[in-house]
């Protein structure tokens, strides 16, 4: 029985449901899209903000107090990021364009809207959401 000979299901190579092209192999080695890295440098320190918040909340900060933890945070590092987001996002991430409208189409094909700057009011806004993310 050891001498039998390998059935020709199993000499072939493994049956995919997809195929990649050249330039996506090339694509796949450059590692993290820049978009998504850049995503993460934004959404950390938006996370460690609203944990702040979360914090001031929990030992019994009132309306006023959340809105002065919140302005203590300074958002203009985390703008530009968000900034830099906006402006390279639909090109690195390769979104597709509504020839009718101009716009950029995100993955659902909807109008992909740019992230909005971070204010103390908006980092109120989103915790009182418990909302973690600006999307």
């Amino acid at each position: 029985m050891a001498d039998e000979a390998p059935k020709a299901d199993e000499l072939l190579p493994p049956v995919r449901n997809f195929a990649l092209s050249l330039a996506e192999r090339l694509r796949a080695q450059e590692g993290v899209p820049a978009h998504l890295r850049r995503m993460r440098q934004i959404e950390d320190p938006l996370g460690a903000a609203l944990a702040r918040l979360q914090a001031a909340a929990e030992e019994g900060a009132r309306d006023g107090e959340l809105e002065r933890c919140a302005r203590a945070v300074d958002c203009e590092p985390l703008n530009g990021l968000i900034d830099r987001h906006n402006r390279y996002y639909p090109i690195e991430a390769r979104l597709p364009i509504d020839v009718r409208s101009g716009d950029s189409l995100d993955e659902r094909g909807r109008r992909w809207r740019p992230l909005p700057r971070v204010t103390a009011a908006l980092l109120v806004e989103l915790f009182r959401a418990g909302r973690d993310s600006l999307d």
